[in-house]
């Protein structure tokens, strides 16, 4: 401001100085080539300083009216805080929010047919942020529940903790790392669903669903490390091991004191590493699978110690890779596992998916999944000639088509099939195979 006043007044005290003069060294060159005359040359440098003098005063005008506007602002922000009911020391709030609404008709092979409305899970999200890194998380977790276990009496929605955690950025200590400390992700099941398979809505991954190799949930008690590098990622930490839906969870013995140690490696080749795989704060990029070419090859290892309340170590294994261009995505992975005998998950499999986008705008996505997992046969329990332990190999597909409406919608219509081995369980087989026909909102805001 100070300066534009001083520009102002050297050209008031020019102006004076040069009236009847040349005083723009143009005009006057023109003027000394005879190109234009004097009289022509004077009018010309008149008004060339006419409209100078008028662009400063417009300058100083727009910046009069800035400063204004800026102590309104700050006068609104202290009335705001002044009279507004939530007090806090954070420096500001974030609220986002997820929600899978949808219908589902399940046609089972052996049993009962029938469809029903959902609301299979539903996401809210709180931030309060500290400074541009540091924050304390909250997320409300909706999900169905029986109204009365043990008892038909149908479900009802339930509404539980899924995150509650401090996170800390620590890169002045450690480079580009940052920790959850609480009710925090485990290293691999988020970085998943937002790099490889994309439709959580409609099925869990490989890794966690029931119909495939049923591991361990994306929560747990615990602290997790994140490194994050252009062409490296990892995250890595220790838990409670059993998830957020079983904290302490003892059902297979009662040794205590149990913890698990994970941890994810992932090279990405050709970069994004530093990218978001999860909803962030908006002040770094995303992720986006429309938009963006990347490839990512992942080692996960578990070692849950004493799962469950036994003496045995629940080990897992997983390699994972995936290949995203706008126009399509493939990915492909295998886990091996073991923990105990006569239990599902002492075994191995595999997995692989891909998602095919045929239109320029990239809305219209047509994606498929196939599932393979065999519990090991060898860890099978017999008494005499009775299995007495359950082998269910089982397959899974899923094949659908989805339309993303806008940023906030996608669209989503689909199929599932199970295929299992019998289950042989007190040697009485039950097929577990149905057909599962689901149309889906997918909301994210």
């Amino acid at each position: 401001m100070k300066n534009k006043l001083v520009t102002l007044a050297l050209i008031g005290t020019v102006g004076l100085a040069s009236a009847q003069e040349i005083g723009n060294p143009v005009v006057k060159k023109l003027y000394e080539k005879g190109i234009i005359t004097k009289e022509e040359a004077i009018q010309l440098d008149e008004e060339l300083y006419k409209e100078q003098k008028e662009a400063v005063q417009a300058d100083i005008r727009i910046e009069k009216e800035a400063i204004k506007a800026e102590k309104e602002v700050k006068k609104l922000e202290k009335e705001i805080k002044k009279t507004s009911p939530i007090k806090s020391k954070a420096k500001w709030f974030k609220f986002d929010g997820v929600a899978y609404i949808g219908y589902t008709f399940k046609d089972q092979k052996y049993g009962g047919d029938g469809g029903d409305f959902e609301i299979r899970r539903g996401y809210s999200i709180l931030k309060a942020y500290f400074n541009n890194k540091d924050y304390f998380r909250v997320t409300f977790d909706v999900s169905n529940k029986p109204h009365k276990p043990g008892k038909n009496e149908g479900n009802e929605l339930d509404v539980k903790f899924k995150h509650l955690y401090l996170y800390k950025d620590i890169s002045s200590v450690v480079p580009k790392t940052g920790f959850e400390a609480g009710l925090v992700h485990t290293p691999w099941l988020d970085f998943e669903e937002h790099s490889g398979w994309w439709y959580r809505s409609i099925s869990k991954t490989f890794y966690e669903a029931s119909d495939g190799a049923h591991m361990l949930p994306s929560a747990d008690l615990g602290v997790d490390f994140k490194t994050k590098t252009e062409h490296f990622s990892a995250e890595y930490g220790i838990f409670n091991g059993e998830g957020y839906d079983h904290i302490r969870r003892q059902d297979k013995g009662n040794k205590p004191y149990n913890v698990s140690l994970e941890g994810r490696f992932t090279w990405h080749i050709f970069g994004g590493g530093t990218l978001r795989y999860i909803r962030g704060t908006g002040k770094v990029p995303k992720l986006n699978p429309r938009k963006d070419t990347y490839t990512n090859l992942s080692v996960h290892v578990v070692d849950s110690i004493n799962h469950r309340g036994t003496n045995n170590d629940l080990n897992i294994y997983q390699l994972h890779a995936v290949y995203n261009q706008p126009a399509f995505l493939i990915a492909g992975q295998y886990i091996k596992s073991h923990w105990i005998k006569s239990n599902e998950a002492t075994g191995d499999g595999y997995s692989f998916n891909f998602e095919i986008r045929p239109t320029s705008d990239r809305k219209l996505s047509l994606f498929g999944r196939y599932d393979h997992w065999e519990p090991d046969k060898s860890q099978t329990l017999k008494s005499g000639s009775t299995i007495v332990g359950k082998w269910d190999k089982r397959n899974m597909y899923i094949y659908g088509i989805a339309y993303k409406l806008d940023k906030y919608v996608t669209v989503i219509l689909n199929g599932i099939t199970t295929d299992y081995s019998e289950n042989l369980t007190s040697n009485v087989k039950v097929s577990k195979d149905y057909n599962k026909y689901m149309l889906t909102l997918d909301v994210e805001f």
